[in-house]
């Protein structure tokens, strides 16, 4: 696949994550090359909606129709993802039988249909579901048994995916699987970029209540990367609901200080580890010294 300059500029320019743009930059570049990415990183940062900003333009189509989009589970087997004999084919009905025969996978549907393809929270899944993802990225092409026939990988294909490493609930992936993609670091974007973003999202809000958030957001991330204190840091995700839920109670009457903390509290609950109370309390007690300062 080849991409203007025009392209990198366009693609940069028009999307909504801000903050992110060396990942962007390095995305595109092995797109280019024909390789398939990776994103990675702590939740609520933006991977999929990359992922699907940059799947949308390369398609031709400033929208999802322009590419297939499967969101991995702990339940997805080769079946979800390649395809197999429909649970119908064993109907006692010979019509709906014959109708039912087989399934085509989200993989096989989207060479078949000549459509790019984002496989989100890739990690949810077990690497078992991508036997034969694995075999279509070793060799180019991918076996159907279930039709009696092989297709290939066609020329400037693109695969991304999103994964959340050593996320609670996700598999390790395979070496084997993982060396197969190239994997690109989404973090936590700078806190000058997140306060343009709440400036832009929220621009009554108190600019007090405005900087106690990204200092929040900062001093969560910092227990996160020193000792996994806590499972991890606020995302801008967090960051951006904690200012409309502010600047929406202070524009009923409520208090800067009570607001910011009731906000913190509620954000602090989801990236804590919910049965360690000494997690918790952690990310309460920073709340509320924050709000002393204030």
């Amino acid at each position: 696949m080849k991409l203007t300059t025009e392209d990198y500029i366009h693609i940069l320019e028009t999307c909504e994550i801000k903050g992110h743009d060396e990942a962007i930059l390095r995305i595109l570049r092995y797109i280019e090359l024909g390789y398939p990415v990776m994103l990675y990183g702590p939740p609520g940062n933006g991977k999929t909606t990359i992922a699907e900003h940059i799947l949308s333009y390369i398609g031709g189509d400033e929208d999802e129709s322009s590419f297939l989009k499967i969101e991995a589970t702990e339940g997805m087997s080769e079946y979800q993802v390649i395809g197999g004999f429909h649970p119908l084919a064993m109907s006692g009905n010979a019509e709906l039988a014959k109708e039912f025969m087989y399934k085509d996978g989200i993989v096989t549907r989207a060479i078949e249909s000549g459509k790019n393809l984002l496989i989100d929270e890739f990690t949810r899944a077990p690497s078992s579901a991508y036997s034969g993802l694995f075999l279509l990225l070793s060799r180019d092409t991918l076996p159907l048994e279930y039709k009696e026939t092989v297709i290939k990988k066609p020329e400037g294909w693109v695969l991304i995916s999103t994964a959340n490493f050593g996320d609670e609930g996700t598999f390790k992936l395979s070496n084997a699987l993982k060396r197969r993609f190239v994997p690109i670091n989404v973090g936590y974007v700078s806190s000058a970029t997140e306060k343009t973003v709440i400036s832009n999202i929220t621009p009554d809000l108190d600019p007090e209540v405005e900087n106690a958030i990204i200092l929040f957001a900062s001093a969560t991330r910092s227990l996160w990367r020193r000792d996994r204190s806590i499972p991890q840091g606020l995302s801008t995700d967090g960051v951006i609901k904690m200012a409309r839920y502010c600047e929406l109670a202070m524009s009923q009457g409520f208090d800067a200080k009570s607001v910011f903390v009731d906000a913190a509290f509620h954000q602090g609950t989801i990236i804590a580890d919910e049965t360690d109370p000494h997690s918790v309390q952690l990310v309460q007690e920073l709340a509320l010294k924050i709000a002393e300062d204030m």
